[in-house]
C-alpha cells in the first residue's frame, strides 16, 4: 500500500519512517511488488501490505476484496482497519520477545523466542493467534478468516526492528558488559557492539555440549572455555517470517509469485573468510598466504594503515588470488588513524598506491571501529566503497550474530537523510581467530545459523595469529573443509557484491499459459545459474520453452518449484508446466 503520504508526515516531524524499510526486504527477495491506493485492489491483486497504520478507512470494497479471497497483511497498530482484523491495539512494547506459534503460516520457525523492538499488544476474538509476547502470553501476529480471504496482522513493528537488529543504535559512549564477565565491551574504544540491540542476557546461549559457564569468568586468550554466544539471526528470522507470510498468502489465494534466490542454484548458503594485515608484518603476511593456499580459499585481504608489506608480498597477495580490501584504522595509533572523513580518504588512496589496485570496493573498520549511527556508510559512497564488513564482535561473549544477520542488506538512513538507503551493502562479521579469540565450539554454531537462513557465514582470521598459534591455523584449514562439506562455497566481499547487486537487477513475472506458465526475467545484467522459485503446487516440473531445468525443491520447509536458468541482459522467458 502507497505510504508516501505517511513518511512524509513523519519525516516533517523529524522522525523515522521505518516502514520504509518494506522496501529492502522486498528488494532482496527480488518479488515482484507495485505500490498502489486501497481503491486499486482488484482481481489481479493477490496480497495488500499496509506497512504501516492506514491513516483513514479504506472503502467498503476493501472489505469485500478480502472476502472475494485476497490476502491482507498489516503491520503495527491496524487502527480504522481493526474491525476487519478482528484486533485492536493496546499497550505498547519498546521493546520485547516474542514465542512464534505452530501454524502452517510459518513453514520454518526459529528455535528461539525473537527480539522485537516497537509494537503493539493486540486484542480480539475470533482470530487465530500465531505468535505472542512471551512476557505476558498476549497476542503479537493474529490472523483472521473471512470467507475466502485473511487479514493476517502483526503487532511486531517489524521493520524497526529490522533496522535496530542489523544496525544498533548510535555509538557515542561505551555499552555496557556482560554481567558474566564475557564480554567487557566498556573498552574506552568506541565500536560496532557498543550500540548493539540485542541481549546478552537473553538472546544468547551455549554452544551445543559445551559445559555451562563458571561462577567467574576471566577473558583472556585463548578462551579458557566456551561462552555463551549470539546464536541465532534474530533479523533474518523476522525477514523470512514476514517472507513466508507472503508465500503463504499468495498460495492461499492461488496467484503464482516468483522470487529469486539468494545464490547460484544449488547453493544452499555461502561461506566468507577475511583476513586483516595487522601490524604489516611479512613473516605473519607470508603465514597468512601459505594457510589460505592449504585451506584452499580466497580472502578478502584488509590492508591497515600504517606501514605495509613489500612489493613483493603485495604481489604475491594479488596472484593468489585474494582480493585487496580497506582495513580502516581509527586506533588512534598513527597522525591519520583516527574517526574522519578526510582520514577515511588518505588511507583509502594509500591502500590503492600499495596494493596497486585502482578499485578498492570493500572495508572492514579496525577492531570494529564505529561512531555515531551511519555517517560512516556516507564516507564509504564517496569513496566508491560498495561493502562493509565492519559489523561484528570484538568479545569472546559477543560473538555469532552479534547483529543478527547473516545476509547482506542495505542500511537505512536516519531521518535527517529521508531514511534512504545506502548505496554500501552490509556484510556482517561473525567470529574472529578462532582457537584465540574466539572458542573453537563457536563454528559450526555460526555456519548451522547461515545455514538456517541461507545467508553468508564469516570467518576473520589475522596474519599473526595464523603465524604464531598452531590451534589457530589448524582451526582455519578445518573450517575451510568443513563449510566444503556443507555445500557451502567460499566467495569473496567483491564477489557478494557482485552477485547480490547482479540479481537486484532482475525483474521476475509470471503469466498464465496454455502449457502452465510463462515466465519473465528482465535482467539489466547477466545472472549465470540463477533460480527462480515459485510456490505452486507440482507433479513434476518440465521447461516447455526457454533453456532452463525445473525440479521441486524445498526452502524453508516449502516446496517450490525451482527454474534454473542462466539469466541474459535483457529480456529471458521461459514456459513451465509444473
Amino acid at each position: 500500500m502507497d505510504s508516501r503520504a505517511a513518511t512524509e508526515r513523519a519525516h516533517q516531524a523529524g522522525q523515522d519512517a521505518w516502514w520504509v524499510y518494506l522496501a529492502e526486504v522486498l528488494e532482496h527477495l527480488r518479488l515482484p511488488y507495485r505500490s498502489i491506493s486501497p481503491r486499486e485492489a482488484d482481481n489481479d491483486v493477490s496480497v495488500l501490505v499496509f506497512a504501516t497504520t492506514p491513516e483513514t478507512r479504506p472503502n467498503d470494497g476493501l472489505e469485500q476484496w478480502v472476502r472475494d479471497g485476497g490476502v491482507l497483511i498489516l503491520v503495527g497498530d491496524p487502527g480504522p482497519l481493526a474491525a476487519l482484523a478482528g484486533v485492536s491495539a493496546g499497550d505498547s512494547v519498546p521493546d520485547g520477545h516474542v514465542v512464534l506459534s505452530e501454524t502452517p503460516v510459518w513453514s520454518s520457525r526459529p528455535p528461539v523466542a525473537l527480539h522485537a523492538v516497537g509494537g503493539r499488544r493486540l486484542t480480539g476474538e475470533d482470530v487465530e493467534v500465531l505468535a505472542r509476547w512471551q512476557d505476558d502470553d498476549t497476542a503479537a501476529v493474529t490472523l483472521r478468516r473471512l470467507d475466502a480471504g485473511v487479514v493476517l496482522t502483526y503487532g511486531v513493528d517489524l521493520w524497526q526492528t529490522i533496522v535496530r537488529i542489523q544496525q544498533g543504535y548510535a555509538v557515542t559512549a561505551d555499552g555496557a558488559p556482560a554481567a558474566d564477565g564475557t564480554a567487557p565491551i566498556d573498552d574506552g574504544i568506541l565500536k560496532c557492539e557498543d550500540g548493539m540491540v540485542l541481549s546478552f542476557e537473553r538472546d544468547r546461549a551455549m554452544p551445543p555440549g559445551e559445559p555451562e559457564l563458571l561462577p567467574t569468568y576471566e577473558h583472556t586468550y585463548p578462551p579458557p572455555s566456551a561462552v555463551p554466544m549470539f546464536d541465532q539471526p534474530h533479523a533474518d528470522w523476522w525477514c523470512l517470517l514476514f517472507a513466508q507470510s507472503l508465500w503463504w498468502g499468495t498460495s492461499q489465494a492461488g496467484a503464482a509469485v516468483p522470487w529469486l534466490w539468494y545464490w547460484p542454484a544449488g547453493v544452499d548458503a555461502v561461506a566468507h573468510m577475511s583476513h586483516d594485515s595487522d601490524q604489516n608484518v611479512e613473516e605473519h603476511g607470508q603465514a597468512a598466504i601459505d594457510a589460505f593456499a592449504e585451506a584452499d580459499v580466497q580472502v578478502t585481504w584488509c590492508h591497515v594503515f600504517p606501514g605495509g608489506y613489500s612489493p613483493e608480498l603485495y604481489e604475491a597477495i594479488t596472484a593468489a588470488g585474494h582480493e585487496s580490501a580497506l582495513h580502516y584504522n581509527a586506533m588512534g595509533d598513527a597522525d591519520l588513524a583516527v574517526w574522519g572523513w578526510p582520514q577515511m580518504r588518505a588511507q583509502y588512496a594509500w591502500a590503492q598506491a600499495v596494493t596497486r589496485t585502482e578499485q578498492i570496493v570493500s572495508n572492514k573498520n579496525h577492531y570494529t571501529r564505529w561512531e555515531g549511527w551511519t555517517e560512516f556508510y556516507t564516507w564509504c559512497e564517496r569513496l566508491g566503497i560498495q561493502i562493509d564488513e565492519s559489523r561484528g564482535p570484538s568479545k569472546q561473549g559477543d560473538v555469532g550474530f552479534t547483529f543478527g544477520a547473516s545476509h547482506v542488506s542495505f542500511p537505512m538512513a536516519p531521518v535527517a537523510e529521508g531514511n534512504r538507503m545506502y548505496d554500501v551493502l552490509n556484510l556482517p562479521l561473525h567470529t574472529q581467530d578462532l582457537a584465540w579469540a574466539g572458542h573453537a565450539s563457536v563454528r559450526d554454531v555460526i555456519l548451522d545459523g547461515a545455514q538456517s537462513v541461507h545467508g553468508v557465514a564469516h570467518f576473520l582470521f589475522h596474519g599473526p595469529h595464523l603465524h604464531l598459534r598452531p590451534p589457530t591455523r589448524a582451526a582455519c584449514i578445518e573450517l575451510a573443509a568443513e563449510a566444503r562439506r556443507r555445500g557451502m562455497p567460499w566467495w569473496t566481499a567483491t564477489r557478494i557484491n557482485s552477485w547480490e547487486r547482479s540479481r537486484r537487477g532482475v525483474e521476475l513475472s509470471v503469466e498464465p499459459h496454455p502449457d502452465g506458465l510463462a515466465v519473465r526475467a528482465e535482467a539489466s545484467e547477466p545472472v549465470p545459474g540463477a533460480a527462480v522459485l515459485l510456490a505452486v503446487p507440482s507433479t513434476g516440473p518440465i521447461v516447455k520453452e526457454g533453456k532452463g531445468s525445473a525440479q521441486t525443491v524445498v526452502r524453508l520447509g516449502r516446496t517450490f518449484v525451482e527454474l534454473t536458468a542462466d539469466i541474459v541482459a535483457g529480456d529471458n522467458r521461459w514456459v513451465i508446466t509444473p
